[in-house]
């Protein structure tokens, strides 16, 4: 692997690593979650309790998310296949098979089966604070309730386009700073109907760009290319 990619992964881990225990401590030390959700909590003598969650805007975010997941990864499957039988397809076929498996491993596999389905973090709208029963737990905390807050799987499909910045060679900053848009949307649509805290958002992100980065240093980089890799991809 070049030096410059080895100095880049280092300083990527770095980061990450500096990021999620600050970030962790920060939540432990203060009620900075609570507040943050508590934005969003506004009760009214209708009985509505989270009003923004109905906005359509939101709502639409919200149904065709994991929809728009598996399109992209059944796209990526197919141009992996196609890369068996067409010349053209094969150049494509190693990027293809990186982002099925980001996909598949990290909103699929870690966030969504290993985290939120065993972690038992109660979310927002379940906490006394906002009229439920639990108590609040901090991230990383095991609760004890069927909830699944920790981690935010909406946000994990915004996240997933940390492969456009693993595989750019150009344009890491612009890739970077879309899927932190497209993440941060999902995570505020998640927000506003009390399902998850800022911390569960964050987190989301750190697990998915821990897949994506393990998987391009530790197998995408290393693999030699059965066919010149195309341009474009700069």
């Amino acid at each position: 692997m070049p030096h410059r990619k080895i100095k880049r992964a280092r300083l990527e881990l770095l980061v990450l690593l500096l990021l999620a225990v600050a970030t962790t401590v920060l939540f432990w030390l203060t009620d900075l979650d609570y507040r943050a959700a508590a934005v969003f909590y506004r009760p009214d003598p209708s009985g509505q309790v989270w009003p923004l969650q109905h906005w359509w805007p939101l709502k639409l975010l919200y149904d065709y998310a994991f929809p728009f997941t598996v399109i992209s990864g059944l796209t990526a499957l197919m141009v992996y296949v196609a890369g068996h039988y067409h010349a053209y397809s094969r150049r494509f076929r190693r990027r293809a098979l990186y982002i099925l498996l980001v996909i598949l491993i990290g909103p699929g596999l870690l966030v969504n089966l290993v985290f939120k389905d065993h972690w038992g973090r109660p979310r927002p709208v379940h906490i006394e604070q906002f009229g439920g029963e639990y108590q609040y737990v901090p991230p990383l905390k095991l609760g004890h309730t069927p909830d699944k807050s920790f981690v935010c799987g909406h946000c994990s499909v915004g996240y997933a386009f940390f492969v456009l910045y693993f595989l750019s060679q150009n344009h890491k900053p612009l890739y970077f700073l879309l899927t932190l848009v497209l993440a941060w949307t999902m995570g505020f649509t998640r927000m506003t109907s009390g399902g998850h805290f800022v911390s569960d958002i964050l987190w989301s992100g750190y697990l998915v760009f821990l897949v994506a980065f393990a998987l391009y240093y530790g197998w995408f980089v290393r693999v030699k290319p059965e066919h010149p890799e195309s341009p474009s991809s700069s």
